[in-house]
This record gives C-alpha cells, structure tokens and sequence, in this order.
C-alpha cells in the first residue's frame, strides 16, 4: 500500500522528505556549526569538570593521546545515545520499555526501489517494523528496530533476525537475491525515546538530542527533535548568561519550553506506538487504508500533520476509521 507523502505535491509548497546516509546529514550540519564557531576534532570528551555543584569543563583526550581540559560558562551534552556527559551526570540511560534497539546496514543492488519508504510490519519483527529506505546510486538503507524489552524478552541477535528476514521472508527473499552489503556490515544503535522524559539540565549544564531522549517513539526520527533543543537551548544559554545565572533553577525554562513544543507530538506517538502492539487493529486500518481513499488521506495526513495524528487516534477517530 502507497501512503502519499504531502511533500510530493510542489503547487501544495510542502517540504519535501529526503533519504540520506546518516554520514552526509551530519557533514552538512557540521559544515555549516564550523562557519560560525571554532571546532575541535579528532578529540574525546572522557568527562566533566565539576565544581561546587556546577559543570565548569570537561575534561578530553586528542587523537596523540594528550589530555587537556576546556572551560565553558554551560557546558551542552549534544554526544548522541550515549552521551558522556549524561552517563557522568547520572542521566544518561533510558528504562527498557523507552529504548529501541536497531540494525540498519547499507546495502546495493535491492530490486523494486522505489521513491517511497517502505515499513512492512511483518510478525518477526512485531511490535517493531522492518525498513528499506531508498538512498541515492541505487543503494538502500536497510534496518528493523524493536524496543529493547522486547528483545530482552524474547532474546533476539537482530542482526541475525536482519539476515534471516532478508533471506527467508516471501516479500523480500527475491528482492535481495542479488543485493550486496557494504563493508561496514550490519550496525547495531541505541535509540532513547522521547516517551521518557529525561533530565536534561542542571547547575552549567544542559542535554539535547538524543542525548536527552527525545527520538520519536513511533517513528524512531530524531533528528528534527535534535534540531529544535539545539535551538531551544541556545536561546536559553544566551538568556542564562545575560543573566548570569547557570543555576539549573534558571535552567529549568529551556526544559519547560522544550516539553511544550515537542511534548504533545510524542505523547500522541506514544499512544500510536502502544496502538500498533495489536496486530489485529493494525491489520484491519492497513485493509482499509489499502481500498479506501478517505482511510489512506487520513494516514498521510498522520505522517506530516501533528493535530491530524493526534485525531487519527482518538478514541471517536479509532472508531470512524473502523466504520470507513
């Protein structure tokens, strides 16, 4: 079943959705961070630098080994799923039940690309969703993601559960007859849910992006969430030090607007995430959506329209979409 995206349509001035190597985003954001302020490469945080309560540096080793220590007025943990700094704060570790685990791997030569995304929720990876995403060159980024207490549950090696769906699954073993992964293999990444609200500031310090938890729990997308507390935060730091005042008293704001513009998006994919636990309720949506045009608007709408979502699964939408 096809799920028009709104982007595709120019004369509706909707953004269009592009499928990138992981790799590539990151360069362009970095890229453009390194016109405006001074980087340092090539060097690991090992930790922080407290004093009197306050996080006054960190603490860092370059690629030659040296050890050095850098001192900042707010020091920002933005270090991805498994942040330095949160994990030397405390905070750096999601529950279970928040926290996917996912595979992904690169791979060429996979038949019947398209323009579109493909989700297949097939039963060896419910509660979770099987992916190929069409990249540029023919190639495709390929992965499933399942939340981590399932898998602890069931005691899966995805990556292994990657190679047999690929292999063995109907839908997808001639598909992938001829296709070759790149060297890099079959990666594994933590992905921590917005679904738990993480602590994400404290006296000089602040968290954001995924280093705070705020991946989308029914998607798994992070990056436009990461992008907003970057710009959540800097506006905050930039009024914290007008102030001079890094107290995580004064801090607390960057926490409370960041909730209030991302929180009800992922407490209504929450409740989407929970939905699709249910393959019985799954199965009959996608029927419908697969022979009524009314059904599949509403699900495209879903994908790029908060409010749409949130309406989509409402008890009385529940119920409209089920006597569509």
């Amino acid at each position: 079943m096809d799920i028009p995206f709104s982007g595709d349509a120019r004369e509706k001035k909707a953004k269009p959705g592009f499928c990138i190597r992981r790799i590539v985003g990151d360069n362009i954001i970095f890229q453009r961070a390194k016109k405006e302020v001074e980087t340092l490469e090539e060097f690991t945080v090992t930790g922080l630098i407290m004093e009197n309560g306050f996080a006054r540096g960190i603490k860092g080793k370059a690629k030659n080994g040296v050890e050095t220590e850098i001192r900042a007025k707010v020091i920002v943990g933005a270090d991805g799923t498994s942040s330095t700094v949160g994990q030397t704060l405390g905070h750096g570790i999601s529950p279970p039940e928040h926290q996917v685990i996912a595979t992904r791997g690169y791979y060429s030569g996979v038949k019947g690309l398209s323009g579109n995304i493909e989700l297949h929720f097939i039963d060896e990876v419910m509660p979770g969703y099987f992916w190929i995403f069409p990249l540029a060159n023919g190639r495709a980024n390929v992965g499933l993601g399942l939340l981590t207490s399932e898998k602890q549950k069931r005691k899966i090696d995805l990556k292994k559960l990657q190679e047999e769906v690929i292999k063995n699954n109907k839908i997808f073993a001639e598909r992938f007859s001829e296709a070759k992964i790149e060297d890099a293999g079959i990666k594994i990444w933590t992905l921590p849910l917005g679904s738990h609200h993480r602590k994400n500031h404290g006296n000089g310090w602040l968290l954001a992006g995924d280093a705070a938890s705020l991946i989308d729990p029914f998607s798994g997308e992070g990056v436009g969430n990461a992008m907003t507390s970057g710009k959540i935060a800097a506006s905050n730091i930039a009024r914290a030090l007008r102030e001079n005042d890094v107290s995580e008293k004064n801090l607390e704001l960057y926490d409370s607007e960041l909730w209030e513009t991302i929180g009800p998006e992922i407490r209504t994919s929450s409740n989407l995430q929970r939905l699709g636990k249910f393959k019985f309720l799954l199965n009959i949506v996608i029927g419908k959506a697969a022979t009524k045009p009314k059904v599949r608007a509403a699900i495209a709408g879903m994908l790029s329209n908060e409010e749409a979502k949130k309406q989509l699964i409402s008890p009385l939408g529940l119920l409209k979409l089920l006597l569509t």
